[in-house]
């Protein structure tokens, strides 16, 4: 669940969210794209600050998924206690108006049995009946809430927000009504996306049969290349108990084929132990193989439709890929051009013969300098089109972008969208004789830092290429394109005067360059300062809890601005 100005006051929240398997589709409009660049952090390789207290670099802090998720059961217990020995409405009072229990960007929500919220800091929600909300992906999160503290407690994961938030929920009761008492939060990680997405799956499959409607229509669903089940390069694949897949999201084409035999690099049969695993649990099931030179995880949950038929529902992910992973290969390709020439190129590079310049979702792509696609990893049928206006999902002419950086810079980053994510690519340029070319590979985050770093990158973009009013409108948006959980954008001038700050509405065309963080640090003071050497991250304190901001400068009509995102670790 989302919080807004009633649990954070002054905090900044941004979007994220994508590589180059373009479709023939019809362009779509978009942000133009990205140049990425190394941004300067504020405080330098661990050194004593003037009390003598060592300061870590801002580079090596990052969220600590189980210290969150430790966080969270500490503050759904100790609102528990408040709750047992305070009435109903004091408990809703404190929870949905004050600070006392927030945690950093976590706090409490209430729901009774009938999905009414009743204690929420997004105060807009308060005795709304959500018990009907579907998520992004087709689930109903408040469902699962209600349904997983009737049954004792635990984690629920689900869409919030533009991403995934996971949360734990408890059953509470008092004067013999039960309710639904949670605090969660944002991981920004592949691996919950892909429970979300299964979830949804199985959720959407359910639905189908409530109103007795075939199964096979349900996977044509999720088979659908363009549709909600597919996110950045995530999608699903089902499995019928003998093996033979029945949906397919990146290659329909396979649908109706047999991958019982299906074997990885080191002989595991993949979907048979999917298979197996799932008939001897009730829950979901995880496993580990090996894919394209890379660790593949999949996560699976069984469905099983009027007839008694059991099928499995999966989605998988390569948590190794990173930015370096992405600049090694192209790295790789460009040595092998290099020695080898185009011709030779070319054929390792979009052959599938072997996954020598492959690894898990990273591939390459090769351009010339006028925009046609002459090597392709991904799908081979793209090599000869010329994709120089080809749009994203925002109407961004990323390919040009990339060749005119590419012309000016010879290497260098862009981001743009696809299937509803960011998606950050490392290009460089490749000359061989006369003629010249450009090597790039792309990846999705699986961080939040990525995710921030993205969304900055992207909201700059789209701050100097739109007009003022039209950029800062979409901002500050609460569920707009530039919201991803508890990140979303702020923009201050260098005067200090708040143009953005996310959905707080209450902070625009106010001056904050004297607010203070907990601390005592005029925070905002240093999000100008930090930014005039370019580039930079700021770290300060809020709600007991040290937030990181990514800031970039940015210059419109004359005017300096820094626009940023911020988020706890």
């Amino acid at each position: 669940m989302q919080y807004g100005k009633g649990y954070c006051g002054l905090y900044p929240i941004v979007l994220l969210n994508i590589f180059f398997v373009m479709d023939a589709a019809a362009p779509r409009r978009v942000q133009p794209p990205v140049t990425v660049q190394t941004p300067v952090a504020v405080v330098q390789p661990d050194q004593q600050n003037e009390n003598g207290v060592v300061e870590k670099n801002i580079e090596d802090l990052s969220v600590n998924q189980e210290a969150k998720r430790n966080a969270c059961v500490k503050l759904v217990e100790r609102a528990i206690k408040y709750f047992n020995t305070n009435t109903l409405e004091q408990s809703c009072a404190v929870f949905s108006h004050t600070k006392q229990f927030v945690d950093g960007e976590l706090y409490v929500f209430i729901f009774d049995i009938n999905g009414y919220a009743l204690a929420h800091p997004e105060e807009d929600l308060l005795w709304r009946n959500l018990i009907n909300l579907k998520d992004d992906f087709g689930a109903y999160p408040i469902q699962s809430i209600v349904k997983k503290a009737q049954e004792g407690g635990g984690w629920v994961t689900y869409q919030w927000r533009n991403t995934t938030k996971v949360s734990w929920v408890q059953k509470v009761t008092k004067d013999e009504r039960t309710y639904a008492i949670g605090s969660g939060y944002y991981p920004h990680a592949k691996e919950d996306v892909v429970v979300s997405l299964v979830k949804g799956a199985v959720e959407q499959c359910r639905q189908y049969m409530k109103r007795n409607q075939p199964m096979i229509e349900a996977f044509s669903d999720l088979s659908y290349p363009l549709g909600h089940f597919v996110f950045g390069d995530l999608y699903l694949y089902v499995l019928d108990a003998k093996g033979t897949l029945m949906a397919q999201g990146e290659r329909p084409q396979l649908i109706g084929t047999n991958a019982w035999a299906v074997k990885d690099a080191n002989g595991k049969l993949v979907n048979q132990e999917i298979l197996t695993k799932l008939q001897e649990s009730s829950e979901g099931i995880w496993i580990d193989y090996l894919s394209k030179r890379a660790t593949k995880k999949a996560y699976a949950e069984k469905v099983i439709d009027q007839q008694g038929q059991s099928y499995a529902i999966v989605c998988g992910y390569y948590p190794d890929t990173t930015r370096k992973t992405a600049k090694d290969l192209v790295k790789k390709g460009y040595t092998y051009m290099k020695q080898n020439g185009k011709t030779a190129a070319v054929d390792a590079f979009s052959s599938k013969r072997d996954d020598e310049y492959r690894y898990g979702d990273l591939y390459l792509v090769v351009f010339d300098l006028n925009g046609a696609i002459i090597a392709h990893g991904g799908n081979a049928e793209l090599i000869g089109s010329q994709q120089i206006e080809f749009k994203d999902e925002d109407g961004r002419s990323f390919v040009k972008e990339m060749v005119d950086d590419a012309k000016q810079f010879n290497v260098g980053w862009i981001t743009y969208k696809k299937n509803k994510s960011l998606q950050s690519v490392y290009f460089e340029k490749i000359e061989l004789g006369i003629d010249q070319f450009i090597i790039a590979s792309g990846l999705y985050p699986i961080s939040k830092k990525e995710t921030a770093d993205l969304m900055v990158q992207t909201g700059k973009s789209y701050f100097e290429n739109k007009q003022r009013k039209e950029a800062l409108s979409e901002f500050v948006k609460k569920d707009g394109k530039f919201v991803s959980g508890d990140l979303s954008l702020f923009v201050f001038d260098t005067a200090g005067i708040c143009f953005a700050y996310g959905d707080d509405h209450d902070l625009i065309w106010r001056n904050l360059l004297s607010v203070k963080d907990d601390d005592g640090k005029p925070f905002v003071k240093l999000f100008i300062n930090a930014v005039t050497r370019g580039p930079a991250k700021v770290t300060y304190k809020m709600n007991g809890c040290t937030k990181i901001a990514q800031l970039e400068p940015v210059e419109k009509n004359g005017k300096r601005y820094v626009i940023g995102t911020s988020y706890f670790v």
